[in-house]
């Protein structure tokens, strides 16, 4: 009788699990062997939660056998995963068996698989619910069960995946997903099925798709739960980004092709302008030498015609200088040293440097104090060239009145600002003209005939500079009245 019991139990239809009360396993049918995928040999007397139970079911698990000693008996319906991985859902029984002395001695657990059933269940549960609504969408709806089954595929998913909609319902989602990407999915989908997380958009990016034939293709995938009559689902939404990943793979190559293009014309610069310093020195050398009469009188009409070429070949200098200073600045990494500065010393020696071209045009340049003397932490080099620019600019378009420049500091937020503004009475600036004046080789005035010369590289640079010191540079102006540009550089207080 004996042998025929455990033969009824070794050739059952269901799972049959024999445990001591430790839970580790000491009997394994063969229907177990088929439904789990562990041969007996791999499972016995070990924990039988080692093996089938997913880890966010341990708790549940443990609660059931609990039951299963203090009560005699206890059932559920529940998750649980195969060798391979794969999910199944179970209907699971358990018994407590005692000895001769009525001490409990094992726990006998029958476990039947209705994964089948309860797809089923799902599907019929979801199409009740949407009534077809999600085949009107533009984007790939899949909605899979706690199983990983996909229980609902819309027309467009069939479309994306070269599948037929009936023959997606029931399989398992792995059908549609490449394989690195399968473990990411089974986190996303116990985190969502137990509402652990929002509705989300592209958990990863370079997410893919897999076609029926195997190819991949990218995609844009949102995730969200989706309750229906109390049990709860994943909703997947797939979107084909194909045609927006071919246009941001041809921005990359022409943003790299444009800085390539960058990058050689930064070169032509640089070495250009080095080729022509080496004349323009001579020129100035040798003029320097005519104008100080070392080779002998000048008339008066010879030193003006001098003076002339002087003057024009400083200029010229000038502008390649800035125009190597452009080059370089993009180029390479600026090593701005700071070191400790007086605001009145520096500004004084720019506004010395300057004085003649302003009396050159009748214009009052004038100073206005901060109270106290003011120390700046910063690159003297650098603030220096700013200052120039600034106040150059300032007389250059400035035919009446005065240009004046005045300095002040206040804390904020345990830093100290400092801000230094050139105000003239000039011209002014429009609205419009404003957004231009701090590109690289913009002249407001591009004519051919204007008025001024210049490349309309002072303000780039002084933005640049402003930037790589911790600061910047804003303007404020109206036509007709004048303009103020102001230097703000912010600077921790010592201390902080």
């Amino acid at each position: 009788m004996l042998q025929l019991e455990q033969l009824l139990l070794s050739e059952a239809p269901d799972a049959y699990v024999l445990m001591d009360m430790q839970g580790r396993v000491i009997y394994w049918n063969r229907c177990a062997e088929q439904i789990f995928g562990y041969a007996a040999q791999e499972v016995m007397s070990q924990h039988l939660s080692d093996f089938i139970v997913p880890p966010e079911r341990r708790l549940e698990e443990d609660r059931v056998f609990a039951d299963t000693i203090s009560l005699g008996r206890a059932e559920c319906q529940s998750i649980r995963r195969r060798k391979d991985g794969s999910l199944l859902h179970l209907s699971v029984s358990n018994k407590l068996l005692r000895d001769e002395q009525g001490h409990p001695q094992y726990v006998l657990s029958c476990k039947r698989d209705i994964s089948q059933a309860t797809v089923l269940r799902d599907i019929s549960l979801i199409a009740a619910s949407v009534h077809g609504l999600y085949d009107s969408l533009p984007d790939g709806i899949v909605v899979v069960n706690a199983l990983d089954r996909i229980v609902l595929a819309n027309r467009r998913a069939g479309e994306l995946f070269d599948w037929e909609v009936a023959e997606l319902t029931g399989c398992a989602i792995d059908v549609l997903i490449p394989q690195r990407f399968l473990a990411m999915h089974a986190q996303n989908l116990v985190t969502y099925l137990n509402h652990a997380a929002a509705p989300a958009h592209n958990p990863t990016p370079d997410l893919c798709g897999l076609k029926r034939n195997g190819s991949e293709f990218p995609v844009d995938v949102s995730l969200s739960p989706l309750v229906v009559e109390g049990e709860t689902f994943l909703l997947i939404a797939v979107r084909d980004i194909s045609d927006r990943k071919r246009i941001e793979e041809d921005l990359a190559e022409k943003n790299r092709a444009l800085q390539e293009a960058m990058e050689s014309r930064n070169r032509f610069l640089a070495n250009t302008s080095h080729e022509l310093r080496t004349p323009l020195n001579a020129i100035l050398g040798f003029t320097d030498i005519l104008l100080t009469r070392m080779g002998g009188p000048l008339t008066l009409e010879q030193e003006q015609q001098l003076q002339t070429v002087h003057d024009s070949a400083e200029h010229l200098l000038g502008l390649i200088t800035s125009l190597l200073d452009v080059s370089r600045m993009e180029t390479e990494d600026a090593d701005l040293i700071p070191e400790a500065l007086l605001c009145s010393q520096l500004i004084d020696e720019t506004v010395a440097a300057l004085r003649p071209a302003a009396a050159k045009k009748g214009l009052l340049l004038e100073v206005q104090p901060a109270t106290g003397e003011t120390v700046i932490h910063t690159n003297r080099r650098a603030l220096a060239q700013i200052l120039l620019n600034l106040v150059g600019n300032a007389i250059k378009f400035t035919e009446h009145g005065q240009v004046q420049v005045r300095w002040h500091q206040q804390p904020h937020d345990g830093s100290t600002i400092t801000f230094i503004e050139v105000q003239d009475s000039g011209c002014g600036i429009s609205e419009q003209d404003q957004q231009k004046l701090f590109r690289a080789f913009t002249q407001l005035d591009a004519s051919a005939s204007r008025k001024h010369d210049g490349m309309g590289q002072g303000l780039y640079l002084s933005q640049k500079l402003a930037h790589l010191m911790g600061g910047a540079i804003s303007v404020q102006s109206q036509v007709g009245q004048g303009s103020r540009f102001t230097l703000c550089l912010k600077q921790k207080t010592a201390g902080n």
